[in-house]
């Protein structure tokens, strides 16, 4: 795993230094080294974490022509069989690299490469004869590009926005619609950044630059419920297979590799699958902070049943100071409070090892979020019927709650039935109604703007990742969550908080084969009420302890509640809702007293820290 950093001069006229600077930005994606290459009208930069082809694998690499140059971030994880076609094709190979193997594979099949491989990447490659540009970023987005030009016409591309901000050749400009969506969402959404003059290059999607024009095409996009079922139960072996081949592939490494053990289902199924596959003992790592998230028991239980060379750690969190870091690591608000817990699992993980499997993606595979469950239909009674009682359940239990007094899951499964059945009336489209079940984006921010004519986030969402009537049921959740969470917020916050120590992270959910197989899957099988995860327990449940089996889900959310209560906190808080603070600045309404909910506080004072490292960038407003 690596930083990348490449710069086209515009009229071949360079600026020295810059490539050194962004790519000093990005040292701790690449602690091992630090390279640049200048050619003629193109500078090339990478910091390595060196995994495979230690001796071998430096980049910037060129082909032995030095025709064409490739800067690479990520795994190639089917490069070993990808080699074997291009040895036949009679080409020489000088390193043990998956680096060279791209390469190659490039020159081989040209803009077609992507269709060959199966990784997480991002790479840019740039051919010295045609002053050609060719870069592609992996198919789910687990790997990051982005982009910007100067205003001297400068093209920057870099594994994270700090590089390009470093260049000194651009003023970056907040865009309001991306604020706007992420006090929705939590995250900015993939398709954009926080900035209206920095981009992204989109998950499964390939860019081209030549003669000044820059173009962009997706190269894969996923589909749903296409593959006829015979036999049920061949669909489960051949999951359990595929699971197992990915676990398998991205487990090579010329380094150590360990596993994130949470004791939840996803992440014992990889620790499980990859004790299949060694003789050695796999380094396993958990941590525990205290009462509030304590996941060490169930971790323990699967660290035992595999003999696993567990490690674990119980901490306690720093929130206020932990606030600060994260406005660091992360170069765009980001309001996910989980990514504190995930930063320190990652940097207790790296005083042992490079390279950790993880289990994301599952969730999104296999229906795994509690959120899906508002979108089934409520069985049984008549709908009016139901929904009255339900209303009468809820609010009984809402009362009991407000005096103190006992209230069972009866009241909690009946504000759940009741908020199901409102969400249905309102949102009959099942698109619109995960939106609104999963987020706030539907709810009105206009006390905050404090302006006539509001950001449209909801508008953008809608126009951008809405499906057309192709798309049936369950399907349009999945579809939003896959293009959308996923590479917005999980991948986002593993990414930036494992390589803030150089660490690398791999998710054998993702692997293509298994994704490609699971979403062609009709979604009734994917999907089952009252069973998250339905096919992966029916395929993979032999696999875990019964502690493990009988779990609920619990995600690596944190207490945030709790959190805005302690003093570091609520200083911090304070001081960016303060009338004289940037974030005044920017959403104005944000320093009135009227009563927000914790999650609402959380994301405004992240989004106010982020903004006290960046105030230039709403000189524009």
């Amino acid at each position: 795993m690596c930083g990348i950093a490449i710069i086209i001069f515009a009229d071949d006229q360079p600026v020295n230094g810059v490539i050194e600077r962004m790519t000093q930005q990005l040292r701790h994606r690449g602690p091992d080294a630090q390279q640049s290459q200048q050619l003629p009208g193109c500078h090339l930069g990478h910091t390595r974490l060196s995994i495979s082809d230690i001796a071998g694998g430096h980049q910037p690499m060129a082909d032995e022509s030095e025709r064409y140059w490739i800067v690479f971030n990520g795994e190639i994880f089917n490069y070993r069989e990808l080699r074997g076609k291009l040895e036949k094709h009679g080409w020489p190979f000088r390193t043990q690299s998956d680096t060279e193997v791209l390469l190659r594979a490039y020159q081989q099949f040209g803009e077609k490469v992507v269709d060959h491989l199966n990784g997480q990447f991002a790479f840019l490659i740039w051919d010295q004869t045609e002053r050609k540009l060719f870069a592609a970023r992996d198919r789910m987005g687990e790997k990051p590009l982005y982009w910007a030009r100067s205003a001297q016409g400068h093209l920057l591309f870099a594994s994270e926005i700090k590089a390009l901000l470093a260049s000194e050749l651009f003023q970056p400009r907040i865009d309001p619609l991306s604020v706007d969506a992420y006090l929705g969402l939590l995250y900015v959404p993939p398709d954009r950044t926080i900035y209206e003059n920095v981009f992204v290059l989109r998950p499964g999607h390939a860019l081209r630059w030549l003669d000044g024009r820059l173009n962009q095409w997706p190269y894969w996009q996923p589909t749903y419920s296409q593959r006829e079922i015979g036999d049920p139960q061949a669909v489960v072996e051949q999951l359990r297979f595929l699971v197992s081949q990915a676990v398998r592939r991205q487990m090579v490494a010329d380094v150590p590799v360990g596993a994130f053990l949470s004791g939840g289902l996803d992440s014992s199924t990889v620790v499980a699958m990859m004790a299949e596959n060694t003789r050695h003992p796999v380094s396993t790592f958990s941590v525990g902070f205290g009462d509030l998230i304590n996941e060490l028991p169930y971790a323990r239980a699967v660290a035992n049943a595999y003999r696993t060379q567990h490690h674990e750690i119980q901490m306690d969190i720093p929130v206020g100071e932990m606030l600060d870091g994260m406005a660091e690591v992360y170069d765009e608000p980001f309001a996910d409070s989980s990514n504190i817990p995930t930063y320190l699992i990652s940097q207790f993980a790296r005083r042992h090892v490079k390279v950790v499997l993880a289990g994301d993606g599952a969730d999104e595979l296999f229906g795994g979020y509690d959120w899906y469950t508002l979108l089934f239909d409520e069985p049984g009674e008549s709908r009016y019927i139901h929904r009255a009682l339900s209303g009468l359940r809820a609010f009984q239990g809402r009362l009991l709650k407000r005096l103190g007094l006992p209230h069972g899951s009866g009241a909690s499964r009946a504000v759940q039935s009741y908020f199901r059945a409102r969400l249905k009336k309102r949102y009959p489209d099942l698109w619109d109604r995960h939106l609104a079940g999963s987020t706030t984006v539907n709810a009105s921010r206009a006390g905050l703007w404090r302006k006539t004519e509001l950001p449209q986030a909801h508008q953008a969402l809608k126009a951008f990742y809405k499906p057309g009537g192709e798309l049936q049921g369950f399907d349009r959740a999945t579809d939003f969550d896959i293009r959308c969470y996923l590479p917005g917020d999980i991948l986002v916050k593993v990414d930036r908080a494992a390589m803030a120590h150089g660490l690398e992270t791999r998710a054998p959910f993702l692997d293509v084969d298994l994704v490609e197989f699971t979403l062609s899957l009709p979604a009734a099988l994917r999907f089952k009420q009252g069973s998250p995860k339905h096919l992966m327990r029916q395929s993979c449940a032999s696999l875990w302890p019964e502690s493990v089996q009988s779990r609920s889900k619990q995600g690596f959310g944190a207490p945030i509640s709790n959190w805005l209560k302690r003093p570091d906190v609520q200083e911090r808080w304070q001081r960016v809702s303060s009338p004289m603070h940037a974030l005044a600045t920017l959403l104005p309404g944000v320093s009135s007293r009227s009563a927000r909910s914790p999650q609402l506080v959380w994301t405004l004072l992240c989004l106010g820290l982020w903004l006290e490292r960046r105030p230039s960038c709403l000189n524009h407003l």
